[in-house]
């Protein structure tokens, strides 16, 4: 009985030795980051494929006080030092006599928060501990760490020498309204503070943050509301004064506010940032699921594959075939798998009274996003930026089981310098030989990689060597290529001669059969706007043709004064606006605005639009035209104007 003891403990001691979390390297590359593949023929880039753990899930929300984990927002955290996981999950008192068995009852918007903690030595068998710190029912032997705390993030600071402020709670208690926390050891915790710098838009879902070493500043990750929900960050050197950097990641434009931005956990992982992206399906069945998005720098932000889940949904009925909420915290690897914990529901995002329970999908190392034949008859063939040879091994981590990957290196010119064994078995992180060698010791050659893939051979990463161009390649712009066709010159008109067309004011909207400046008009109150599916509404490139168009309105005012100013809508929300050379007079008076469908931001910022802090890209807005809204410029607020005569003309 001893020495089979004995050798349990071993194994399970080999077992937990393979846990640890994945630092970062500067010389790892994922196939997801858009700088390290500058030209691919027969590729495409796929999410890798995860595996759920069958025991899922992995607790349930079984205690009296676990009255709804409510989307669960997982903080995960394998504890290096404690050799133990360690997760604080959300808790809502969603019922009136729960909350009453509360110590003290208190609700933030009308119901009670917990902030619930246990711990796992393996991931899968997990403690809810008596920790003796908040009662519930009369009842101390709870594993509630704190209370009133909705939205929590919490994570592990090893670089504050203060071991007192070892542990940081984010959470907010509103809109606006966020909060911090410190403790020393994640259970007991001090009391609310107050941090600066946050706008009346920003929270309400799971903030997350993490302190950054290669910026040197700490980083929080919430929600910015502008009609919709977007990703919004910012950054602090003492985790109390914080600057924002606006929007970093939103839905595209043509998902509009049918499927939002719900929340983004972000790590450090390789030489990028990575971020768990939960996309809300608010205009179909309520789910919400489990993208991925990465960054060069935490503040340009793209997500690998829209519309592709990472950690899909499962059947419908299946525990988590509502929502997926994924885990905030570091990285965390075991043998050759990536352990990605997550909360799954069945239930739509409706509702406080949801059990979202803890979960776990395995992903091979490195295996976030892969590239692989798009037709499997045809090679894919890859070509790489340029990259510097240093002092460590080309390291290859691809699937290759029943197919091949060819690896060669190519000077500035695509003359081969030399060629690597075929990889036909699957590999993770596995040093590839040189035909002869001479590559592995020229150390600071600069080269570009070829790489084929044939019979359905995946590649995910390489590494060992520099990235010379670190910077993000520009988006393709078809409006920009040479070869791009114009389409037949159009105009389209709206005269309001019958009606007032859908369009309207901040106020009331007077419609007026004749006297315009050709037949009817309008009378608005403050700004004009277009309705969201307005008849100018549309790609332009294609609907009104040419290069270009000219805008075109007729306005005037009781009293004179002050610019028109034309704004476009990317859908119906963010604008781009204008402020025409034209000046309110009581006299019908001609406002125009000029656009060339290929300018960049910066050229059309340059031609005197200027971007609103939420607006799309200028390619993008010109290509989803929405709501159009005639308005004065600065300095001058007439209490109502006339409109006339609006018109987009091909040029």
């Amino acid at each position: 009985m001893r020495s089979l003891a004995l050798g349990l403990f071993l194994i399970s001691s080999f077992a937990q030795a393979q846990i640890h979390q994945v630092a970062p390297d500067p010389l790892k590359h994922l196939m997801l980051d858009s700088r390290v593949i500058y030209r691919s023929v027969n590729a495409r880039l796929a999410p890798g494929a995860v595996v759920k753990e069958p025991r899922n899930p992995l607790f349930q929300a079984d205690k009296p006080w676990e009255n709804a984990t409510n989307n669960l927002y997982p903080n995960v955290l394998w504890d290096e030092q404690e050799r133990v996981f360690k997760i604080w999950y959300k808790c809502v008192l969603a019922d009136k006599e729960v909350i009453a068995q509360m110590d003290g009852p208190s609700t933030i918007h009308d119901v009670g928060w917990y902030l619930l903690y246990a711990t796992s030595k393996d991931g899968i068998a997990w403690d809810k501990p008596a920790l003796g710190l908040h009662k519930f029912n009369g009842d101390a032997n709870t594993n509630i760490v704190a209370r009133d705390t909705p939205n929590v993030g919490v994570f592990k600071d090893l670089h504050d020498t203060n071991a007192s402020r070892r542990y940081k709670m984010v959470y907010d208690v509103g809109l606006g309204k966020p909060r911090t926390r410190l403790s020393a050891d994640g259970i007991h915790w001090g009391e609310p503070v107050e941090p600066q710098g946050f706008g009346p838009q920003f929270g309400d879902t799971h903030n997350n943050a993490l302190w950054d070493e290669r910026s040197n500043k700490y980083l929080w990750f919430t929600k910015l509301y502008v009609g919709e929900r977007t990703v919004a960050r910012f950054e602090s050197d003492d985790f109390l004064h914080w600057k924002a950097s606006g929007i970093v990641l939103r839905s595209t434009v043509e998902e509009g506010k049918d499927r939002q931005t719900y929340c983004l956990p972000v790590f450090r992982y390789a030489n990028v940032y990575l971020g768990y992206t939960m996309m809300y399906n608010v205009g179909s069945d309520r789910g919400v699921d489990c993208e991925l998005s990465w960054s060069p720098d935490s503040l340009r932000w793209q997500r690998v594959a829209p519309g592709a889940s990472l950690i899909p949904r499962g059947p419908q009925g299946s525990y988590d075939s509502g929502c997926i909420y994924a885990m905030a915290g570091p990285p965390i690897q075991q043998g050759n798998d990536m352990l990605l914990f997550y909360g799954g529901d069945h239930i739509p995002h409706l509702g406080w009274k949801r059990s979202c329970l803890p979960c776990l999908a395995r992903l091979s190392l490195d295996h976030f996003a892969g590239f692989q034949q798009t037709d499997k008859s045809q090679p894919a063939t890859l070509f790489s930026g340029q990259f510097e040879v240093t002092d460590q091994p080309l390291r290859i981590t691809a699937d290759a089981q029943g197919g091949q990957l060819s690896i060669a290196a190519l000077d500035e010119l695509g003359v081969t310098l030399d060629d690597t064994f075929d990889i036909k078995t699957n590999v993770i992180d596995q040093v590839v030989e040189w035909r002869h060698e001479g590559i592995a010791k020229r150390q600071g050659l600069r080269l570009h990689l070829q790489f084929e893939l044939t019979g359905g051979a995946k590649l995910y990463a390489f590494s060992g060597l520099k990235m010379v161009n670190t910077a993000l390649p520009e988006p393709l712009n078809p409006l920009r290529s040479p070869h791009r066709q114009p389409s037949p010159i159009m105009s389209q008109t709206i005269t309001f001669d019958t009606d007032t067309q859908g369009w309207k004011g901040m106020g009331k909207t007077e419609h007026h059969n004749e006297s315009g400046a050709k037949g009817g008009y309008l009378t608005v109150n403050r700004n004009a706007q277009s309705p969201v599916k307005s008849p100018l509404a549309g790609n332009w490139p294609q609907v009104i043709g040419g290069k270009g168009a000219r805008l075109s309105c007729q306005v005037r005012a009781p009293k004179p004064g002050g610019k028109v100013r034309i704004e476009l809508f990317a859908g119906d929300t963010a604008q781009w606006s204008k402020e025409t050379d034209t000046t309110f007079t009581p006299n019908w008076t001609q406002a125009t605005a000029e656009i060339r469908y290929n300018w960049t931001d910066a050229e059309a910022t340059e031609a005197g639009w200027a971007r609103s802090p939420t607006a799309f890209s200028w390619s993008d807005t010109i290509t989803h035209v929405g709501k159009i809204v005639i308005t004065s410029g600065a300095g001058y607020s007439p209490e109502s104007f006339d409109l006339n005569e609006v018109t987009v003309r091909g040029e």
